[in-house]
């Protein structure tokens, strides 16, 4: 059976998160501290070795900046290299936890739906790549997820 190499990426915040999978298991992860256009540079780079056929990837919420630019650069490859693309919120990659919006407010998913609430103190947040990848979980309307609050 020939060996098939996915990516999956969670960059909605810092530290930025990828995984290479080969015929679904997790072999590698790579995890970069910075800014997010930084980081996908420097990640491209480092896994440009491997053959990737397919990019799963958390498309929101989180920052906002993030989200813009890692739909911009996944979009980018997905026509210049013919990657097909997939993806799924970020709520998939951190246990359904809260997710930092800003000052003092997180995103949460609450019967389907993504609201914000106010926390006092931060709640913990972490995300995790899975040991296997369950392509069928992932969607292919790959839309950034923007969560703004109204002005």
């Amino acid at each position: 059976m020939p060996k098939t190499n996915s990516l999956v990426l969670i960059s909605v915040n810092s530290p930025i998160l990828c995984g290479i999978y080969e015929n679904q298991k997790l072999i590698k992860i790579f995890q970069k501290e910075g800014k997010t256009l930084d980081c996908l540079t420097q990640l491209y780079e480092t896994i440009a070795k491997y053959k990737i056929q397919t990019i799963f990837y958390a498309k929101g919420p989180g920052s906002f900046t993030a989200l813009k630019l890692t739909h911009i650069f996944l979009h980018t490859l997905e026509i210049t290299k013919k990657i097909k693309l997939f993806s799924q919120d970020c709520f998939y990659f951190n246990n359904n936890s809260p997710i930092k919006a800003f000052g003092n407010q997180y995103f949460i998913k609450d019967n389907h739906q993504i609201i914000l609430q106010t926390f006092e103190k931060a709640p913990h947040c972490e995300f995790v790549l899975p040991p296997f990848l369950n392509p069928q979980d992932f969607t292919f309307d790959n839309e950034p997820l923007y969560v703004l609050p109204p002005l």
